[in-house]
């Protein structure tokens, strides 16, 4: 009796500690492989859980795979641009997956390391190449067929690798001038700056002195037109301003040119 029960532990241990309780979240899925400790076939199984809760006997391993659109950002550095401008971008790629039990039993869960990423840098580090910094910069329109240029080569790579994956879009965002070119940038955009400050300085020099050559001018014709030596224009403009200021004055004495006068002394 004593061993019959001990047998029966033992099977009950073994039952409890084979289960394997599966609980996919929403919008996943998961793939479940199999690992068994004495018998029976391992590997992945060709149904994937859906979204609840399930229940496994034996040894098994569950992989959770989302079902709905992901994304993956990827960082690049130093990309020369067509004029030769080291830029960085910080990119995007939207996808969703279409066979969780593929990708996980073809290409494993490290997928995108292993079959598209450095195939990604390559064909960004060429496209980048046909654009220049401004055009990825400031164009708009350039950005986006850019966008569109690598997203079909992804694309592409995706169908040829046999990858059960929608690639949606790849957005390479705004590219950036790495930290050296941007500090010659900044610093060419303060020269030019200073350059313009100049250049706005010498105009108004330049409009002062015309406008004071236009009036001398104008002087000099209305002085011959009256007849009038220098002097005695230089003695009527003189009049002139004593006249101006004794309007805004309490009191005013005006001097014929070439007097003197003596105001508040003894003599």
């Amino acid at each position: 009796m004593i061993k019959r029960n001990a047998w029966l532990a033992v099977a009950v241990t073994g039952l409890v500690s084979g289960c394997t309780v599966v609980t996919p979240g929403a919008g996943q899925q998961a793939v479940l492989i199999d690992q068994p400790y004495f018998f029976g076939h391992g590997g992945v199984r060709t149904q994937a859980v859906p979204t609840g809760r399930t229940i496994t006997w034996g040894s098994t391993n569950a992989v959770y795979v989302d079902m709905t659109p992901q994304t993956v950002h990827v960082s690049f550095n130093d990309y020369s641009s067509a004029d030769n401008i080291l830029l960085d971008f910080d990119t995007a790629i939207q996808y969703r997956v279409k066979d969780p039990v593929v990708l996980i039993r073809d290409f494993g869960n490290d997928w995108f390391k292993n079959n598209v990423a450095s195939q990604y840098s390559a064909i960004v580090r060429e496209a980048v190449k046909t654009k220049t910094m401004t055009d990825m910069m400031s164009n708009v329109s350039a950005a986006a067929e850019l966008d569109r240029q690598v997203t079909a080569q992804i694309r592409a790579l995706i169908q040829t690798n046999g990858l059960p994956i929608q690639v949606l879009d790849v957005t390479l965002g705004r590219a950036v001038p790495n930290a050296n070119v941007l500090e010659q940038m900044n610093e060419t955009a303060a020269q030019q700056q200073r350059l313009r400050t100049l250049d706005a300085a010498k105009l108004a020099e330049d409009a002062r002195k015309a406008e004071q050559e236009s009036k001398a001018a104008a002087d000099d014709a209305y002085r011959e037109k009256m007849g009038m030596s220098v002097d005695g224009y230089l003695q009527l403009q003189i009049a002139q301003i004593q006249a101006d200021a004794c309007k805004s004055a309490k009191s005013c004495i005006m001097a014929p040119p070439g007097s003197s006068v003596m105001t508040g002394g003894k003599l």
